[in-house]
């Protein structure tokens, strides 16, 4: 299970909060992950500053009692993921244990590869912790673990029963990892199932990304898609498999099993798993228009 801990100066305020926010978000999506907070310069213990408590409460957003801690060795070295409030607050992670760098970003950077910073509310008015809390909530709200295991997580329905045992075949012979989340058999079943299932264990980081399979393709692509932060594409061509992980960063390959050949259905498994997010500035805005409100 992963582990993510949240960093800001005092935790008594935007770590908190950006605690209360990813275990709210992450339940909804069914995202799990062991979630704390902490601070640099804690001197003295204290409670969430009131109107943290206000900012949440405001938007029924649940949380536990709260006092601030301070980021020990064992936080540090028990974390699968560390999160800063801003870049200086990562460079002072950094200094105190640069073996850290491969798991430590800016909040900002891990989400939208943005160099920001997100502001201190402390000592400002409630306005100011709203701001604060809106501006958390909106990157936690496109939170998915970067990369995943190295796994692809593979479904189908019984119409894709014959083409995903060849994509498997194919796996094993070229030693790539997968997860077999079904169907088992040609048996009649009903392809949301299996959409819903590949597209679980992407977004939860169980797997890096997903190939889903029925007879037309369009089923269970739609269905993967109703996953928040899912994006499945329908591929039968290798440019397209190409393009979409260039432009639109797709975590999910679907195709019809009665539509194209087991030839270039490989082909496009193959470009669709080497090909790499160009991670272009308009790329990345026209990805977060496309994720709903």
């Amino acid at each position: 299970m992963k582990r993510i801990v949240f960093i800001c100066t005092g935790n008594t305020c935007r770590s908190p909060m950006a605690e209360a926010i990813a275990k709210h978000i992450f339940k909804s999506k069914n995202i799990v992950a062991v979630i704390t907070s902490r601070g640099l310069s804690v001197f003295t213990k204290s409670p969430m500053a009131a109107n943290a408590v206000k900012a949440l409460e405001n938007h029924d957003i649940p949380f536990e009692e709260h006092t601030s801690t301070p980021l020990s060795l064992d936080d540090m070295d028990g974390a699968d993921l560390i999160l800063t409030m801003t870049e200086s607050l990562k460079n002072a992670v950094l200094t105190f244990e640069p073996a850290l760098s491969k798991k430590t970003y800016t909040l900002y950077n891990y989400i939208t590869g943005e160099d920001k910073d997100i502001e201190d509310p402390f000592g400002k008015d409630y306005q100011a912790y709203e701001d604060c809390f809106n501006e958390l909530y909106s990157l936690l709200d496109k939170f998915k673990f970067k990369g995943g295991k190295k796994i692809v997580a593979l479904g189908c329905d019984h119409a894709g029963f014959q083409l995903k045992n060849t994509i498997i075949q194919y796996f094993e012979k070229n030693n790539i990892s997968y997860k077999d989340y079904g169907t088992y058999s040609e048996e009649s079943v009903d392809y949301p199932i299996y959409g819903r299932a590949v597209a679980q264990a992407v977004i939860s980081g169980e797997a890096s990304k997903g190939i889903v399979i029925c007879s037309t393709g369009i089923g269970i692509c739609i269905a993967a898609n109703k996953i928040k932060g899912i994006r499945a594409a329908l591929c039968h061509d290798v440019f397209s498999a190409k393009a979409t992980r260039e432009h639109n960063n797709a975590n999910i390959l679907a195709m019809g099993a009665n539509v194209i050949g087991v030839g270039p259905a490989l082909e496009i498994v193959e470009a669709f798993l080497n090909t790499e997010f160009s991670n272009y500035e308009r790329h990345l805005r026209r990805i977060n228009m496309i994720e709903p409100d």
